[in-house]
């Protein structure tokens, strides 16, 4: 970009002088805001209310000093039955500033007590883990980060093989008008995820509703023509899971019901 005679770079120019990076993806994780991980793991055999209750317990106990101190902030736990065993998701805000790929070790520094109850995920045994962290490939702030959500929600969904790139392709680019909808229907830190489970890549979004009407709200994002074209270029990259009529199937909040509700941004 050249400007008053001197070619000044783009990431100077828009305040990133210390992120700047071809990848969308990168420039946010070198800006030092705070981040969202998604980390992945099944429970063994019989212990699956074992580590239901040790998640409750991490994702209640919200002023937990080491918890903190680790960077970690408002987690929230979901499970679901996935080729026959139990998976567990959890999500959290991780600060500004901390190497990003750190949050599954910092995660596992404060819960010594779940790794006994765990299967790690394949990748995760590659890397030294026993909680895989998911990549996080769409991410929609919002405007309204004041106070607790209404309600926080995940679902889960499957990409085709063939439609790999293309759907990753469209997340690089969201279109301007489904991230304005999303911030209309009183939504913030609208994550996705994405992990492979044997050879099939699954999808995790999670959401934080903020408003008082999500019936209305829900209504007016089904409603909305720029979302209706946005899920049809989406809606065929993904895959129910088997048995699913819908193409996202709930996830089950630990200490909480599932919410049945279609996705503001497939």
């Amino acid at each position: 970009m050249r400007r008053f005679g001197w070619i000044v770079p783009a990431a100077v120019v828009f305040g990133l002088a210390e992120a700047f990076a071809f990848s969308p993806y990168e420039n946010y994780l070198l800006s030092g805001k705070p981040t969202f991980a998604g980390l992945l793991a099944r429970a063994k055999a019989g212990r699956e209310v074992q580590l239901a209750e040790g998640l409750l317990k991490v994702c209640t106990d919200k002023e937990n000093v080491r918890m903190l101190r680790a960077g970690i902030s408002n987690p929230a736990a979901f499970r679901r039955s996935i080729q026959g065993e139990t998976w567990f998701l959890v999500v959290f805000q991780y600060a500004g500033g901390k190497p990003y790929l750190t949050a599954a070790e910092a995660f596992e520094s404060i819960t010594p007590e779940l790794k006994e109850l765990i299967e790690p995920h394949p990748r995760a045994v590659r890397y030294g883990r026993y909680w895989l962290q998911a990549e996080w490939i769409n991410y929609i702030r919002g405007l309204n980060m004041e106070g607790p959500a209404s309600q926080v929600l995940s679902m889960v969904t499957t990409i085709r093989p063939e439609k790999e790139a293309e759907y990753r392709s469209l997340h690089q680019t969201v279109w301007p008008g489904v991230v304005d909808q999303m911030i209309r229907g009183n939504n913030r830190n609208f994550c996705i995820f994405l992990a492979e489970i044997g050879d099939t890549l699954y999808e995790f979004f999670y959401l934080e509703y903020m408003g008082t009407d999500f019936a209305k709200d829900d209504r007016m994002n089904q409603q909305d023509p720029v979302n209706q074209r946005w899920w049809a270029q989406t809606g065929p990259c993904q895959k129910p899971l088997p048995g699913e009529k819908e193409i996202w199937a709930p996830m089950i909040p630990i200490g909480g019901s599932a919410v049945q509700k279609e996705p503001q941004n497939g």
